[in-house]
């Protein structure tokens, strides 16, 4: 039943496509009257959780917000939008005790404890465990990460700059493709490469290595070409970004000692489920024993960044 006790919170994700939000039992972290709504709908998020909260009978007057972008002294910075906005402002417009704001990434690994098996697809690896640190990589338009890491009987989560990590060429045409979309996205880090926009950087790269002059300007639209028409030069693309995230992804384990996982979340990763595979991960850990066996999962729940907001205020 809805309740409107500070035993029951607000919660919701916020994204520059995307814009969800749901009644939380901050006890039970379980989620009721989930939505998802189109950013592109309302002018701002202010708007957007007033529509939320008119459609319903009665709700709680306090809210955590999972922001896919920058909180800069309670102010969010919605990634790839010029939208900002604080907690305060929030509390002001819409009558509210308290709005607590925290990055998307810190909820998603928080709520990687609370993850069944109906939650995750697992790609890679061997048996999880349990009381080790795992590795959150998210990835979108813009690529995040953290590790979760146990200790007194709670997990905490410590935010990283992994996408700051050079993403090193294997060969000569690796070379020579990251160069290429270099040149497009601005950068040789992975959180410049291992985008949306460094998939389709890549795209380009690789169509003009075969000497067409067409290119793909979504990830959709590589996707479709390479799933359904097995298009060469999109199929070729999903596995060069394929390996390319599974190197990074093992070194990130490697540099973190994540023994209890690697959970993928975002967009991108769900979106490329049927082109991931066991093979992508454990040809890049190479001769690295300990990370080929780290387990390696792809969120599928779309309430997980929800979960860990009301984590966040439990």
């Amino acid at each position: 039943m809805l309740m409107s006790s500070d035993r029951h919170a607000i919660v919701g994700e916020i994204g520059s496509h995307h814009l969800r939000f749901a009644i939380a039992d901050i006890d039970e972290l379980t989620i009721d009257h989930l939505v998802n709504f189109k950013a592109g709908d309302f002018s701002s998020v202010q708007q957007a959780l007033f529509a939320y909260l008119k459609s319903l009978a009665k709700y709680p007057k306090i809210a955590s917000l999972a922001i896919a972008g920058s909180i800069e002294k309670d102010r969010a910075h919605i990634a790839n939008l010029s939208r900002t906005f604080t907690g305060k402002e929030l509390e002001g417009a819409l009558d509210l005790d308290s709005v607590t704001l925290i990055a998307d990434i810190d909820a998603i690994a928080r709520a990687t404890e609370l993850l069944g098996r109906h939650d995750v697809r697992k790609i890679a690896g061997t048996s999880t465990l349990a009381d080790k640190p795992r590795a959150v990589i998210s990835l979108g338009e813009k690529l995040e990460a953290a590790i979760a890491v146990p200790g007194g009987g709670k997990w905490s989560v410590l935010p990283s700059k992994a996408g700051g990590m050079f993403l090193g060429a294997a060969d000569e045409e690796d070379l020579w493709l990251l160069e290429q979309v270099r040149q497009e996205v601005g950068g040789t880090s992975a959180g410049s490469i291992l985008t949306s926009a460094g998939m389709v950087a890549l795209s380009g790269a690789i169509s003009r290595q075969a000497g067409a002059t067409g290119r793909y300007s979504t990830v959709a639209a590589i996707l479709a070409a390479a799933c359904k028409e097995k298009e060469p030069s999109a199929v070729d693309t999903l596995k060069r970004f394929g390996l390319w995230l599974g190197r990074f992804s093992n070194d990130f384990v490697l540099a973190t000692g994540a023994e209890g996982g690697l959970y993928l979340a975002g967009e991108m990763p769900t979106r490329l489920l049927e082109v991931l595979s066991k093979d992508t991960f454990e040809a890049a850990s190479g001769n690295a024993a300990y990370s080929s066996t780290t387990p390696v999962y792809v969120i599928t729940a779309l309430n997980t960044a929800l979960r860990g907001a009301a984590m966040a205020i439990a």
